[in-house]
């Protein structure tokens, strides 16, 4: 063999250097990131959906009563439902903050109606007589004239909320229990304590406002199975949902008796044999809907093509009729 197949000593120091060095450089792509448990608080709990009624509710009662105040009022809808830490909350609420504090006294709990500073100074704005948008806050405290609007606007809502609460909910009675200028006082107990925060949108001619109903989850605890209920009492909604899963295709088979073969067996199988199953044609056959068994029928012929005969209902306990 030519001593060129062979590597000097110089060649191979160099090669045994270069594969460290790729090691090193894999050693230092790995990254790590530490794992933080409180990202879990932030799963959603079960759609309250009782909670989003009264929600509804209360907007559309207290509406035509806003108007008379705002006459320019276009509309308030509710925006969103979400569920956030009550230090994220408190970050997001604007100074100078005007804040309900809400008791609700057969529960032991507190909600919070957190008014927009901006959507404040846009009502203002329309008693003066001046266009829906609001003027320059800079951070002032508000003036005693500032502070009655808010408390009318409070008022409304206040007792509008309570009404269409005791209607849906019928636990407790929400009462206004004073005004909060700083929104960490808010936090009571801890930092982590998740809130449920409704997001109602305000339109004023073209300016959009905001009012946010927070609600620790705590406060709703004892009646969390009443706000996951839907009470509905119009007959035309059922009526829909029945008439669409009435027509929704299913795919409906018999299956025949299964047969077990060797693999010895099926490979000598061949164009026309014929595969014997251990049952009597006349034997009853399992019909499925969408893979669930649903009846027992008998396999036969009706207008010359291949039918089954319904005979009674299959022994499997069908998922939604226990």
């Amino acid at each position: 063999m030519a001593d060129e197949d062979f590597l000097s000593q110089e060649e191979i120091d160099m090669l045994l250097q270069s594969l460290g060095k790729e090691e090193e450089e894999k050693e230092e792509e790995v990254s790590y990131r530490t794992f933080n448990i409180d990202e879990l608080e932030r799963i959603s709990p079960t759609r309250l959906v009782k909670l989003e009624q009264v929600i509804n509710t209360w907007i559309a009662n207290a509406t035509p009563e806003l108007r008379g105040m705002i006459f320019n009022l276009d509309s308030i809808s509710l925006s969103e439902v979400k569920t956030e830490k009550i230090s994220d909350f408190v970050l997001q609420i604007p100074l100078p903050a005007a804040i309900a504090l809400l008791n609700v006294e057969a529960l032991g709990g507190r909600m919070y109606m957190v008014m927009d500073t901006r959507l404040i100074y846009t009502v203002i704005s329309i008693i003066f007589g001046g266009p829906a948008q609001p003027y320059k806050v800079e951070g002032k405290s508000f003036t005693k004239f500032e502070l009655k609007v808010i408390s009318n606007l409070v008022d409304i809502l206040v007792k509008h909320l309570n009404n269409a609460w005791l209607e849906l909910v019928g636990e407790g009675s929400i009462e206004f229990a004073g005004f909060e200028d700083n929104p960490r006082r808010l936090i009571t107990v801890s930092r982590n304590e998740i809130v449920i925060v409704a997001t109602l949108k305000v339109e004023i001619e073209g300016f959009q406002g905001y009012i946010y109903l927070a609600i620790p989850m705590k406060t709703i605890e004892p009646i969390r199975d009443i706000l996951r209920t839907a009470e509905t009492e119009s007959s035309d909604f059922k009526d829909v949902i029945w008439s669409n899963l009435l027509s929704t295709p299913v795919l409906l088979e018999a299956v025949l008796p299964e047969l077990s073969m060797s693999v010895g067996e099926i490979v000598e199988l061949k164009e026309g044999d014929v595969i014997n199953l251990d049952t009597r044609a006349t034997e009853r056959v399992i019909v499925k809907a969408s893979g669930v068994p649903v009846f027992t029928g008998i396999l036969g012929e009706s207008e010359g093509k291949k039918a089954v005969k319904i005979k009674s209902y299959a022994d499997t306990i069908v998922r939604g009729t226990e």
